[in-house]
């Protein structure tokens, strides 16, 4: 009885000293599999960096980013029920527009981003990439 008391004890413990993670902080993988994006706590918020891109997706960014990985392309991620909004820069068109972040499933992240006041949307299905990154480009 005493080790069943102690492991409650220690669970109830290590549960409290945890923080809970926002079920969107991990990795994951853009469309085209040329980038994978690592979202974790920054400040008060999420952010968004890159942590592996492809030669393609290297070659595509360039513009607005030379060295893609690294780069944090969402930042200010607060949520606001099941959904997280903030910042999104778009390497690729070195520009800079409203992100609203939706997970639709477990493994499955919607990224919708939004330029010129709201007018110009366009949306990305995100699949978690939890595992090893890629060793090759």
């Amino acid at each position: 009885m005493r080790f069943v008391l102690a492991s409650i004890a220690l669970l109830t413990l290590t549960a409290a000293q945890s923080p809970s993670r926002a079920p969107i902080e991990g990795h994951w993988k853009n469309p085209s599999g040329t980038a994978i994006i690592g979202i974790e706590p920054c400040a008060s918020a999420l952010c968004g960096k890159v942590v592996w891109a492809s030669e393609r997706g290297q070659r595509e960014a360039a513009k607005g980013a030379p060295r893609v990985v690294g780069t944090t392309v969402l930042t200010g991620l607060k949520a606001e029920h099941n959904r997280w909004t903030g910042t999104l820069f778009i390497p690729d068109d070195d520009m800079h527009v409203s992100a609203k972040l939706e997970l639709v499933s477990e493994h499955k992240l919607k990224l919708t981003g939004c330029g010129l006041m709201g007018l110009i949307c366009r949306t990305q299905l995100w699949t978690r990439a939890d595992g090893p990154l890629p060793s090759e480009d």
